[in-house]
């Protein structure tokens, strides 16, 4: 009988995600676009959750739901038939990415073509070549949307030590990939608050980073020694928190708390399961807005693994940029101080800003902040 249900609940979620998907493109409304999110997909549970069997069926790019921003500023998702795997995964090749930036391009085209002088690169399209494509629309502004999500990540790490009770000059703090973007980010704003940071990544960038910042790189998660708190900015294979690692990593008795602003997850649903006991996890870089609609709510947020309200921190930035005209003269595939600062008066609760949400994990707000072990 279980097998059963399973097997029917199963086909139900498949029949739902089509039907989602097919109504969004039958019913897309023909007016023009502001802003587009262009995103590849991150995983295999994204594709199942845009009603699809497999990778394999992915069209090249997929117009899919259209959010409206203050009741004016439009803006559309486009999916390109890309996995996060092959584009900066542990299988990505030559042939792969190159796929993956004609489906981008593809989709450029037809996001302009919508009226859209706004374009987003999402997820793993951030590190896309933009030279001809910034010369091909000159009169269009690209964003990696990693400035304004750098701030949602210094907003939410902030009040992650706050709720935890973590004493911020005793803590030994990890961060994951602390060369990257948000790397980055994390690592200067947690040497900003006096807490000892150290950091895992490639041996490649070991010796540079280590003259850099006078901290450690290590490259094995054995060589790291215990944290109190993990910001993880990479979600490759080998930075994955298995739970081997978690009990590497944690104090003893005591739960390691996991800042987790990848997508996809550094720690996803099935290793966390793994750990759930050991550990503190908590979504971030998401933005909310009470004025940010989509249509077929609640289904089409919950369907991107989102809460109603709320949208990715880059998505959030490309939104901010089209509703303020003055923002169109930086250039903001560059993520630094002086842009970030340029923002940070969007990231708020009044009209035209972003706030940060509750603290969440997957999406389930968290109650229980208690770091020490109960028998």
């Amino acid at each position: 009988m279980k097998k059963i249900l399973g097997i029917l609940c199963f086909v139900f979620y498949f029949v739902l995600t089509r039907l989602v998907r097919v109504l969004l493109v039958l019913f897309d409304k023909k007016g023009p676009l502001d802003v587009a999110f262009i995103s590849n997909f991150r995983d295999e549970e994204d594709v199942r959750r845009f009603g699809f069997w497999n990778a394999e069926d992915l069209p090249d790019v997929l117009p899919w739901i259209r959010y409206v921003w203050q009741g004016k500023y439009k803006t559309q998702l486009f999916m390109i038939g890309s996995l996060t795997e092959g584009i900066t995964g542990d299988r990505a090749t030559a042939e792969s990415l190159n796929s993956a930036i004609k489906q981008f391009e593809e989709a450029v085209k037809i996001a302009v073509e919508k009226g859209a002088r706004v374009i987003l690169l999402a997820a793993s399209t951030k590190r896309f070549p933009m030279e001809k494509l910034k010369e091909k629309y000159p009169n269009v502004i690209f964003t990696i949307g990693d400035n304004f999500t750098g701030l949602l990540l210094e907003e939410g790490i902030e009040k992650v030590f706050e709720r935890t009770g973590i004493n911020l000059k005793k803590s030994r703090v990890l961060v994951i990939a602390p060369y990257g973007f948000l790397g980055n980010i994390a690592l200067n704003y947690l040497l900003s608050l006096g807490v000892e940071v150290v950091g895992l990544g490639n041996i490649k960038r070991r010796d540079l980073f280590q003259k850099k910042y006078g901290i450690k790189l290590h490259t094995s998660f054995k060589d790291v020694g215990t944290v109190d708190l993990v910001v993880a900015c990479n979600s490759a294979t080998s930075s994955q928190l298995i739970a081997k690692r978690v009990e590497l990593l944690r104090i003893y008795g005591k739960k390691l708390v996991v800042v987790d602003p990848c997508e996809p997850s550094c720690m996803p649903q099935n290793l966390f399961k793994d750990s759930e006991d050991k550990v503190l996890r908590f979504d971030a870089c998401n933005g909310y807005s009470p004025k940010l609609a989509c249509p077929l709510e609640p289904i089409t947020p919950w369907l991107l693994r989102l809460l109603k309200g709320n949208i990715w921190g880059c998505c959030a930035e490309a939104l901010i940029i089209s509703a303020n005209a003055e923002l169109g003269k930086k250039d903001w595939l560059k993520v630094n101080k002086e842009n970030m600062e340029i923002l940070r008066k969007f990231l708020g609760n009044g009209l035209g800003q972003f706030s940060l949400p509750p603290l969440c994990c997957f999406n389930k707000a968290v109650k229980d902040f208690t770091l020490f072990e109960t028998e």
